[in-house]
C-alpha cells in the first residue's frame, strides 16, 4: 500500500490539535491527541471528511471480486443447486456480536451476488441479510444491494457495476463512521468467494481464467491484511479477522489448490462467526 492508515490517523489528528489551539497549550493538545491515536483512543470528532476520503481511497486500491461478472459473462459456471458451500441463512440466528453480524453480512452479500447472476431465489438471504442490516443500523446497504444489473450489459459493464456496487457500500459506511463495518463485510464476502473458488462444482473456461481469479483473490485477502494491521491500533477486533482470512492467501493460489484445501477454507470462513 501506499500510505499506512496508522500514519494518516496520527498526521490527521496532529494536524487537528496544531490547527485548533495556539502556542504551548496547541503542543499540549497536539501530543494528547497523538498519545490518543497511538494508544487507539480516537475521537470520532476527530475523523474529518479528508481522513475519510484518504481510508476509502486505501480501499479503493483492493481489487473487485471478479467471481460475479464472470459468472455472468459464462466464463465462469457454478452448480448452484449443490450450494452446500453456501452460509446456511438459520446460522444468521446464532450470531450475538457486532463484528460477526458484519462479517455474515459480507458472506451473504456473496451469496446474493452468485444466486442474482445466476438465476437463483434469493428471498431467504434477502431475508437474512435485512435481518443482520437492521441489527447493525446499516439497511441502508440493502438499497445499494437491490440495483439490478442493466439489461443487455456488456462484460465490461457488468464488470463496472459489481465494481461500483462495493465501492458504493464502502463510501456509505464511511460516511456513517463504520470504516471497520465495511472491513468486515469485505473480509467476510472475500472468505465466501474462497469458499466458492473451493467448491467442486465451479467450472471454468480455460486457465487463464482460472489464474485470473487466483490472482485477484490472492491480493485481496493480501490489502485486507495490511488493512486490518492497521486498523487494529483502533478496532482490536481488525487483528482478528486479518489473522482468520490471512491462510486463504495460501490456498487459493489455484483452482486446483483451493479444492483440496476445501475443508481448511470452509472452517476458515466459519472461524468468523465465532
Amino acid at each position: 500500500m501506499k500510505k499506512s492508515f496508522v500514519n494518516l490517523l496520527t498526521v490527521a489528528v496532529v494536524i487537528f490539535g496544531i490547527a485548533s489551539c495556539t502556542g504551548k497549550k496547541a503542543k499540549e493538545e497536539a501530543a494528547t491527541e497523538e498519545a490518543a491515536v497511538i494508544a487507539g483512543n480516537i475521537p470520532k470528532s476527530l475523523l474529518t471528511e479528508e481522513l475519510k476520503t484518504e481510508t476509502i481511497q486505501l480501499l479503493n486500491d483492493l481489487p473487485d471480486s471478479e467471481i460475479p461478472y464472470r459468472i455472468s459473462s459464462g466464463e465462469v459456471t457454478v452448480g448452484v443447486a449443490d450450494s452446500k458451500y453456501m452460509l446456511a441463512v438459520a446460522q444468521a440466528a446464532e450470531l450475538t456480536t457486532p463484528s460477526q453480524k458484519a462479517r455474515a453480512c459480507g458472506i451473504y452479500l456473496a451469496d446474493f451476488n452468485v444466486l442474482t447472476v445466476t438465476g437463483q431465489p434469493t428471498t431467504e438471504v434477502e431475508g437474512v441479510l435485512a435481518k443482520l442490516t437492521a441489527e447493525l443500523n446499516i439497511s441502508y446497504l440493502l438499497d445499494i444491494l437491490k440495483v439490478s444489473v442493466p439489461k443487455e450489459a456488456t462484460k465490461e459493464e457488468i464488470q463496472h457495476f459489481y465494481a461500483s456496487q462495493e465501492d458504493k457500500m464502502v463510501k456509505a459506511l464511511a460516511e456513517d463512521d463504520k470504516i471497520h463495518v465495511a472491513i468486515d463485510i469485505l473480509g467476510g464476502a472475500a472468505a465466501e468467494y474462497a469458499c466458492l473458488i473451493a467448491n467442486p462444482t465451479l467450472v471454468v473456461k480455460g486457465d487463464a481464467t482460472s489464474a485470473g481469479l487466483s490472482e485477484n483473490m490472492e491480493k485481496r485477502i493480501e490489502i485486507l491484511g495490511e488493512i486490518t494491521n492497521d486498523l487494529s491500533a483502533y478496532y482490536p477486533e481488525m487483528k482478528t479477522l486479518g489473522e482468520t482470512i490471512l491462510p486463504l492467501k495460501d490456498k487459493v493460489t489455484s483452482i486446483q489448490a483451493a479444492r483440496d484445501a476445501n475443508a481448511d477454507i470452509l472452517a476458515i470462513r466459519d472461524a468468523l462467526l465465532k
